[in-house]
């Protein structure tokens, strides 16, 4: 029988709202620069399109490559490409190389910017404790050293322990404070019996390795069998030993299912919601390793899903195994018995190499790469891969069938023409440019209108997709008052010209639904409000900032700690929808 942890579910549905909601609105807080694109592609929705890096026999990114240059075939059948672009998203090391008065390439003027989405998924359920450590200290290193200006990120847990926090943004406290809530999760199903049996010699036994099982069998024969009048009497018969060391190696194996369970389907749920995201998405997955062998969870099913999925997201993982140098002959574990015969040490070939399986195959077949036996600190590994995937090229082609259009291909091979010397990393997939979803959101004539406005707007301020239908900013303030507290301000400002006046009563007006939330760093509401906004035209005297912006102010007293004010507007006459979020840290400032 499987066992599956029922917090997967909820886990997944955490992450998968707090990913997006984050990323959704952390961008929007921030005025748009003049000619500011999107990170998307504008290309026919028809192409589809995959990124590549090339790179010479040292490792070096190799620059100035043209769109004729590039050879590519799906399923061995060449295919001519229709849309070429060298892309940059330089790391902050290369920014400060570059100085403050960097512009335009002038050597590849067709080079486009990007900003960096970066998700740190932490395999916590995978982690010994000094890994964790390890992971905390690279975590904050990136954070205070690392992270670009305009840098997304976020970093989750397979155990969901950040829980609220997991959200994209570019905020550095609240990222902190995420990487705060990294605790190592102590194993509460050790197998506690002897001789020791790890997880990889469960598997063996499970596969029937008839020489581990007699080793077990043996072992038991020697707690349970004594000498009496000459004779030797054992309380348990040969083939009863055989069975007792069989269900233990089930049991083992099932109490470490739930586990590989919850780690895989967190990470397919986060590719699938990063595909709802635009652009190229880097994913840095640290673990101590877990096992695919047993047919009976399906894990290496699950490892293709979530790499047909980062495909089809634009999605490239990396993967760190945090044991560091490690060898078949080490036990990392203390779990190996000890075997004066020899009996165990077939079993054990190759446990090491199993446990990577997983990583490489994630890496491997989304374009990144499998590090491991390497005691480099984890920081210098992040800085690598960063480097490494600052620069790359975008191809687009045309697909030739419906098939190809849904992503029903075998093979997609790219290939520098007259250059075998150049070595190409690509993703096995390719994902499709697409918009974003917009929400819809319908009239409910069977529900009372004060309720129904409500529900509206906090479909808008908790949408999982960014709202911009009416370009929405959101500015906080802190106001200090001795004896009192503190009050936060928060400032929403409303582009105009997205919104829809109607004449009434000789006067024309915009109305607006407008409504905000502050929400602790644990996810809890704290105070929130619902209004209705009338908005009228501004005259053509007034400068065109100010005539496109309207400001709407509330506030709201808390005490010190950190929190998350969202805010969400709908315009009554059109339907459009904007929202907009913050984080912000109130200091504790008694006794100052």
């Amino acid at each position: 029988m499987r066992i599956v942890n029922v917090r997967s579910l909820s886990n997944y549905l955490l992450i998968l709202s707090c990913l997006v909601f984050g990323r959704m609105v952390s961008a929007q807080t921030k005025p748009e620069k003049p000619g500011q694109q999107d990170d998307v592609v504008r290309v026919n929705t028809e192409l589809v399109q995959t990124d590549v890096m090339v790179f010479d026999k040292k490792g070096q990114f190799v620059d100035g490559l043209k769109a004729e240059q590039f050879a590519l075939k799906i399923d061995n059948q060449p295919q001519p490409i229709s849309f070429f672009e060298r892309v940059a998203s330089g790391s902050l090391r290369e920014e400060k190389k570059a100085g403050p008065n960097a512009g335009t390439s002038l050597t590849n003027p067709s080079t486009s910017n990007r900003d960096r989405t970066l998700i740190f998924f932490i395999d916590d359920l995978h982690l010994a404790p000094d890994s964790l450590v390890r992971t905390r200290k690279a975590l904050l290193e990136f954070i205070n050293q690392g992270m670009g200006e305009n840098d997304q990120v976020a970093i989750t847990s397979s155990s969901g322990q950040i829980g609220f926090l997991q959200q994209f943004t570019d905020d550095k406290v609240a990222l902190r404070s995420a990487v705060a809530r990294l605790n190592y999760r102590a194993n509460t199903k050790l197998d506690m019996d002897n001789p020791p049996m790890s997880e990889y010699i469960a598997l063996k036994i499970r596969e029937g390795d008839e020489q581990v099982l007699t080793y077990y069998v043996q072992e038991l024969q020697k707690q349970n069998c004594f000498k009496a009048g000459g004779a030797v009497i054992c309380t348990m018969s040969p083939q009863a030993m055989r069975i007792m060391v069989r269900e233990r190696a089930q049991e083992m194996v099932t109490m470490a299912a739930p586990d590989t369970d919850n780690t895989l389907i967190l990470l397919e749920g986060m590719m699938r919601t990063a595909g709802q995201l635009p652009g190229r998405k880097l994913v840095f997955m640290i673990s101590d390793g877990f096992y695919l062998n047993d047919r009976k969870t399906g894990a290496r099913d699950r490892i293709k899903k979530i790499t047909d999925a980062a495909g089809r997201a634009g999605v490239v993982i990396y993967t760190l195994d945090a044991r560091g140098i490690i060898s078949e002959s080490l036990d990392v574990t203390n779990s190996r018995p000890i075997d004066t015969e020899g009996l165990t040490i077939s079993s054990s070939i190759g446990e090491i190499t199993a446990s990577q399986d997983g990583l490489n195959a994630l890496a491997n077949d989304t374009g990144g790469r499998a590090f491991r036996n390497t005691n480099a600190p984890m920081s210098e590994w992040v800085e690598k891969v960063l480097d490494e995937t600052a620069n790359y090229y975008l191809l687009a082609w045309r697909p030739d069938s419906e098939e190809q259009k849904r992503g029903k291909f075998n093979h997609l091979e790219v290939s520098i023409i007259g250059r075998p010397d150049l070595t190409v990393r690509m993703r096995r997939a390719y994902f499709k440019t697409a918009p974003l979803p917009i929400l819809t959101i319908k009239k409910k004539a069977d529900k009372d209108p004060t309720k129904a406005r409500e529900d509206d707007l906090r479909l808008v301020i908790d949408a999982p997709v960014s709202q911009r239908q009416i370009p929405t900013d959101l500015e906080l303030r802190l106001g200090q008052v001795p004896g009192i507290g503190t009050r936060v301000t928060a400032t929403l400002q409303i582009n105009r010209e997205a919104l829809t006046f109607d004449l009434n009563d000789g006067t024309r007006a915009a109305d607006l639904d407008v409504g905000g939330i502050f929400y602790n760093d644990k996810g809890k509401p704290l105070t929130s409000f619902v209004g209705r906004l009338k908005i009228f035209p501004v005259p053509e005297s007034v400068s065109p900032s100010q005539r496109s912006r309207a400001v709407y102010e509330f506030h709201a007293w808390l005490p010190a700690g950190l929190y998350q004010v969202r805010v969400g507007v709908r315009d009554l006459k059109s339907g459009r929808i904007g929202s907009a979020m913050q984080w912000i840290t109130i200091p504790n400032l008694s006794g100052h």
